[in-house]
């Protein structure tokens, strides 16, 4: 598929990913589930920050954005640096094919553009034990809006594959076709390309 070409224009669908039926229904995720969920840990991190902090209302909602802001920073490197890491050791291609290999040889499948619960909770697990480490209780408002940062992105990325970009959004559409289908060693972002140009990183434009 040409990289200009309407990839929001698909319509919706979904394959198999594992033979082994737990796996496979492990692998499942989708809108529906995963906005619920990620709505559910962010009110009940804030919930909890509320009950413990001693934080004033600035510092919590300063925290709060700087975590959504920092999510597009993560997302840039993950992408880029974990989810396109390449070896040959088993377990790294498995987990490589699990968590971005199979998004790039079936990125139509709709079943499978939200990260699925059990990994998203490990990696909130990770991120909630390093973001602790270093802010301290002020984790309970920088994750929940880091997460909501992540859900952000997640939206972005479900929509570029199964819609036809909004008006003006047409060139973040085009940016991640571009990642697909044409150069996948550029334009890891997703919800912004504003890491990309700072990092050069962005595809090269034709005519």
């Amino acid at each position: 598929m040409p990289p200009n070409s309407k990839l929001g224009m698909k319509k919706e669908q979904s394959f198999k990913m594992y033979d082994n039926r737990w796996l496979e229904l492990l692998s499942l995720s989708g809108p529906r589930l995963m906005i619920p969920f990620h709505l559910a840990l962010i009110g009940l991190q804030i919930t909890v920050g509320f009950q413990n902090s001693v934080s004033d209302s600035f510092q919590m909602a300063l925290r709060f954005c700087l975590g959504i802001f920092f999510w597009t920073l993560a997302e840039y490197f993950l992408h880029r640096h974990l989810f396109h890491f390449k070896s040959d050791h088993p377990w790294v291609k498995a987990f490589h094919f699990a968590m971005h290999g199979y998004h790039h040889e079936v990125p139509h499948d709709t079943n499978r553009l939200f990260m699925p619960p059990i990994p998203a909770l490990l990696f909130l697990a990770i991120f909630w034990v390093l973001f602790y480490g270093i802010l301290g209780e002020g984790v309970w408002f920088f994750l929940p809006g880091f997460e909501l940062g992540y859900l952000l992105y997640s939206f972005v990325h479900y929509s570029v594959h199964t819609r036809k970009a909004p008006k003006g959004f047409e060139k973040l559409w085009h940016h991640h076709i571009v990642h697909h289908y044409k150069e996948p060693e550029k334009a890891f972002g997703v919800s912004s390309t504003m890491w990309d140009r700072m990092f050069r990183t962005m595809p090269v434009k034709k005519g």
